[in-house]
């Protein structure tokens, strides 16, 4: 059986316009020209699950041997154009009966019979099936006295493109664990921005927008297209105890003069790679927010990802890209999402900033982290060591990003000296979130010299181990704190060599 795939299937799925210019508000879908059609082929496709639906082409050739009044085992999926719409509603059962293809003509249709709108709610009106819509079906197949058909109120809408009474599109999302979700409300939320170049006279290439509720990249500045290049880059997703993991989301395209996935791409990375991974994306929404479902993130289980969104634009095609709904979901067991105490990193101090005036992973909270800091090339490890300053009122901080402890009891060891004085003194603990002061080790100092709430140790100019245990009852996020104590002027202290265990 041979299935043709016209230009407007070309259209819905890639963009022709013919122009350079900013988002019309109301959104429109410019339907290109058809005048002249090219007629390809189109060859039976998918699998017939939620995360890979036949065309119909391919859900006929499955469903080809079916005998009279026999029904499929199992419910299949379908996605495919509307190109016929029956205009029978029926009040009492909410169900409604409409014709799709490959290609939205009325030969080599596929027939809807009663099937239930979106998540097998009832339908309350003809309009919110058209014809045009592209349409995910999922239900129980029959022949019907010869006709191929759904079963009567065994079939559902899973997404659609429209939106005619307030609906908005949807699907199944796979798995019973959300690992990490982001409505991308009107903000950028937790999510970063890497500007790779922004687009003429613009700060920007991503931005929240509050009127449309939605993260928006657009290259289009000062009434013309611009060259511009951003990622948005969600945070750290903790997939290590997950078995599977698939990504949605919802995204609107329009105004590109080229095909979208030329100017707009996915990617993920894991937290231990350097590159970037690109996600296939099949199809891009033209002038409507349409549902991107259940991407497959299996080679990143047992990792934690990153999901980056990079748009490009140029001197001759800069469209809009909106994205919302951000959802990582699937099976397993959820874990913190960010940094943990298992990804302390940079305890040897090997890593700065590009100024050379900040180790990596330490000194990100300035409101804890108080102490003047600098590099040292007397180190224990090469190629660095740190220097913490002393002041003569107060006590100076070193304090490390922010990570989730788990309940138990860990252990922190560092080598420490004195800098240049003999005499100079450091203490350590950790900070939990919650807390509003450090908590300091309450034991005793290696030296045998008693303290009443604090493990002060006195350093000498040959290095030597410092550890110290802590206790975590509930799981937290802290940092752990290394500071010279009020009242050591002028005795910088340097610290080198910290690890962090989990003793139980």
């Amino acid at each position: 059986m041979k299935k043709y795939f016209s230009i407007l299937a070309m259209l819905l799925t890639g963009f022709a316009f013919t122009s350079c210019s900013d988002v019309p508000e109301p959104y429109g879908i410019n339907a290109g020209n058809l005048a002249d059609e090219e007629e390809v082929i189109i060859e039976p496709a998918g699998s017939g699950t939620v995360a890979d639906p036949y065309n119909v082409a391919g859900l006929l050739k499955a469903v080809a041997n079916l005998a009279n009044g026999e029904n499929t085992p199992t419910e299949l999926v379908v996605k495919g154009i509307v190109s016929q719409v029956k205009n029978d509603l029926n009040p009492q059962f909410g169900n409604l009966s409409f014709y799709i293809s490959d290609n939205g003509k009325t030969t080599e249709q596929f027939y809807v019979y009663r099937a239930l709108g979106l998540n097998g709610e009832m339908f309350t009106s003809n309009d919110q099936v058209q014809v045009g819509d592209v349409v995910v079906v999922q239900g129980t197949v029959t022949n019907y006295n010869g006709t191929l058909e759904t079963v009567q109120n065994k079939a559902r809408l899973l997404s659609t493109t429209n939106t005619s009474g307030g609906t908005t599109p949807s699907v199944d999302i796979l798995g019973d664990v959300i690992f990490f979700e982001d409505a991308l409300d009107g903000s950028l939320g937790d999510f970063t921005v890497n500007n790779v170049k922004l687009p003429g006279t613009s700060s920007y290439v991503w931005t929240g927008d509050k009127n449309y509720h939605c993260a928006k990249a657009s290259g289009y500045v000062g009434g013309s297209c611009q060259e511009s290049e951003g990622w948005l880059i969600c945070p750290l997703i903790n997939l290590k105890k997950a078995t599977e993991a698939y990504l949605t989301f919802d995204n609107y395209c329009s105004k590109f003069n080229v095909d979208a996935s030329t100017q707009c791409a996915v990617f993920a990375k894991a937290d231990d790679e350097q590159e970037w991974t690109a996600l296939s994306v099949e199809e891009w929404p033209n002038g409507t927010f349409a549902t991107i479902a259940n991407i497959n993130l299996s080679q990143f289980v047992g990792k934690k990802v990153q999901i980056a969104f990079k748009y490009t634009s140029t001197t001759s095609s800069a469209g809009t890209w909106e994205i919302k709904n951000f959802k990582v979901t699937g099976f397993g067991e959820k874990g913190f999402n960010g940094t943990t105490w298992e990804d302390f990193a940079n305890g040897d101090f090997s890593g700065w900033d590009a100024a050379g005036v900040k180790p990596m992973g330490w000194q990100d909270d300035t409101s804890k982290g108080n102490a003047t800091l600098s590099r040292s090339e007397d180190c224990l490890s090469q190629p660095y060591a740190v220097s913490i300053a002393g002041v003569a009122l107060g006590e100076r901080r070193m304090v490390s990003q922010m990570m989730y402890f788990d309940l138990g009891t860990y252990t922190c060891t560092f080598s420490a000296k004195a800098a240049t004085q003999v005499g100079a003194r450091v203490q350590a603990g950790y900070w939990p979130q919650t807390a509003s002061a450090t908590i300091w080790d309450t034991e005793s100092d290696p030296t045998g010299a008693p303290t009443t709430t604090t493990k002060r140790t006195d350093l000498t100019d040959s290095w030597q181990e410092i550890s110290f245990t802590f206790v975590i009852e509930e799981g937290v996020p802290a940092s752990l704190v290394i500071a010279v104590p009020t009242g050591s002027k002028d005795k910088a202290v340097l610290v080198d060599d910290v690890t962090l265990t989990k003793v139980q």
